[in-house]
């Protein structure tokens, strides 16, 4: 959904060196780049075969590093009187860094190595010989899971003693055996399971190609069969009176109707976040938006988006006001309120009042058409210049929020956040408190869009000090970055420190107890150019808004 979490140019791992055993593995890497090309099939099958068993032999080695760099440091963490409940503290996330994995597989993976290195021998050594795969060896331990130490080394040594006995079975094969093998040990292993599981249920949403997403709900196997039935009956009952939808497409739309509670061909009583230029919104240009929870779509799916039956880009009651931002210090214009960054919210374009989204806690802001667009400011300082203040083209007019309509009229909120032109990058803002501000959060939000750890999508949760407060570390956006929630407590630990540094954009350098440095940089937002491009000496003729600062609007949408 991102582009990669570093720039080309940074190495995003930096190693401690002088281990022998890391050097002799990375030989070995460089080794098989440099393999004769010039072979037969017969040679070439024997090569995947080798690699297929050098791939399973790797990953014991790491089961077998992973156990003991665990042990090892709980039993340091012992030694320094730190509590039980704390000595696993972060274990995972420095795994999962080191196999370039999130922490949540990382915490997997940990969990995976100490089973077998521990209580499953027979399988270790089949997957180290290459007898086994990495994901076979995870099914046996998936399927033991809910078994006492002891009948899981019975099932192992069942299983996995003899090299013929699992010769030849796939992954179904393997798993069914495991699964055959535990019931017979322990039938109530099969109840406790099953209770376990339950509490596991959850609901999730994955982006899937072509601007869609699929929603998923872990549940039950009754109520998963019940909830399909209902939209299967439901679904045969409209199309029986006529109804000209596919199936698939009636049920998809009865889902999302009695989910939301409202028809699927109109918005939902929710509010979706939007990232996009001005450019992309006014002028049709082609810069791709971001959708909050969503990702990277293209512009015109964007601007259909917003489109409503009453937009009329003709004509926009108001006369050209002044903006927000200084353009002599924007970063200071954009840094007075520690409420947010250039809120502004879309209005009836005659200078009235209108109130924002519910809950937001904001003061209502005064309506402002600078750009032409109905975009509210709070007017402290303007973008003047020697002709007065800035215009642009007329934008499309939107019915304030409060005004009579249609029940089902989606209103639509304009937040914007400002980027520094030619990079793309969010201007700062700052705050004496400890606690960051909602704006400053909502900033943090759509710079970083996902957890700043270096491959872990998770989402945001929490928004922290790069330093720590306790550390001197300042409020401000530069020194906050956005961190899922098991990332921001496993980094309270001992032995972790991180910090900015310089780059295109906003880069923070983590430290871990072992010395191991990463880098993750945030995503690119819509605007910024690509790395290959130069900005030009003598810039085109732009605005005097242009000239000061890029814009990149946040968009609310909610029902009427």
């Amino acid at each position: 959904m991102f582009e990669s979490i570093v720039p080309a140019e940074m190495d995003p791992v930096k190693a401690v060196p002088g281990d022998p055993g890391a050097a002799l593995v990375r030989s070995m890497i460089l080794e098989l780049a440099d393999m004769d090309p010039d072979v037969s099939e017969g040679v070439r099958i024997d090569r995947i075969a080798a690699l297929e068993e050098l791939k399973a032999a790797s990953a014991a080695g790491q089961a077998r590093e992973t156990e003991a760099f665990v042990a090892s440091r709980r039993e340091a963490r012992a030694a320094a009187g730190v509590p039980v409940e704390r000595r696993g503290r972060g274990l995972a996330k420095e795994i999962g860094l080191a196999r370039k994995d999130s922490p949540n597989r990382g915490g997997k993976h940990l969990g995976m190595a100490t089973t077998l290195i521990r209580e499953m021998p027979y399988a270790y050594r089949a997957l180290a010989e290459g007898r086994l795969n990495e994901w076979r060896a995870t099914i046996l331990v998936r399927e033991t899971a809910c078994l006492s130490v002891e009948d899981r080394a019975k099932v192992d040594r069942e299983l996995c003693a003899d090299p013929k006995t699992l010769q030849g079975c796939g992954d179904k094969q393997i798993g069914a055996m495991a699964k055959q093998a535990a019931l017979r040990l322990d039938p109530l292993s099969v109840v406790r399971r099953a209770a376990k599981a339950e509490n596991e249920r959850h609901v999730s949403c994955r982006p899937a190609p072509d601007t869609m997403a699929q929603v998923s709900c872990l549940v039950p196997v009754t109520q998963g069969v019940a909830v399909l039935a209902a939209l299967t009956r439901e679904a045969d009952r409209l199309k029986a009176q006529g109804d000209e939808r596919s199936r698939g497409q009636l049920m998809a739309d009865i889902f999302v109707e009695r989910v939301t509670g409202q028809p699927a061909e109109n918005p939902a009583k929710i509010e979706v976040q939007l990232v996009m230029t001005d450019r992309t919104l006014f002028q049709g240009d082609s810069e791709p938006a971001h959708l909050a929870g969503y990702g990277i779509v293209p512009a015109q799916w964007a601007r259909d988006l917003l489109r409503t039956e009453d937009t009329d880009t003709d004509n926009v009651n108001g006369s050209a006001g002044t903006d927000t931002i200084d353009a002599g210090n924007p970063v200071n214009g954009a840094a007075k309120d520690d409420g947010g960054a250039g809120t502004a919210y879309p209005g009836t374009g005659d200078g009235a009042t209108a109130s924002g989204p519910p809950g937001t806690g904001e003061p209502e802001p005064v309506i402002d058409t600078a750009a032409g667009n109905g975009d509210t400011g709070d007017s402290d300082a303007g973008i003047t210049g020697e002709a007065g203040t800035a215009t642009g083209p007329p934008g499309p007019k939107r019915r304030a929020p409060g005004d009579a309509g249609d029940a089902t009229e989606v209103e639509v909120w304009v937040r914007r956040l400002y980027t520094a032109p030619g990079t793309g990058q969010l201007l700062g803002m700052d705050s004496r408190a400890r606690l960051m501000p909602a704006g400053m959060q909502r900033m943090i939000q759509a710079r970083d869009q996902l957890c700043r750890t270096p491959w872990c999508d998770a989402p945001i949760r929490h928004h922290d000090h790069v330093v720590p407060w306790r550390n001197a570390g300042e409020t401000t956006e530069i020194n906050g970055q956005g961190l899922c929630e098991a990332c921001n407590l496993a980094k309270e630990a001992d032995g972790w420190h991180a910090q900015t540094v310089p780059g295109p954009r906003h880069t923070v350098e983590t430290t871990t107890p072992t010395g191991h440095t990463y880098l993750s940089t945030a995503p690119a937002l819509p605007g910024t150019p690509p790395a290959t491009e130069q900005p030009d000496e003598t810039p085109d003729p732009v605005s005097i808004f242009e000239q000061a600062l890029g814009r990149i609007d946040f968009l609310y949408y909610r029902a009427a």
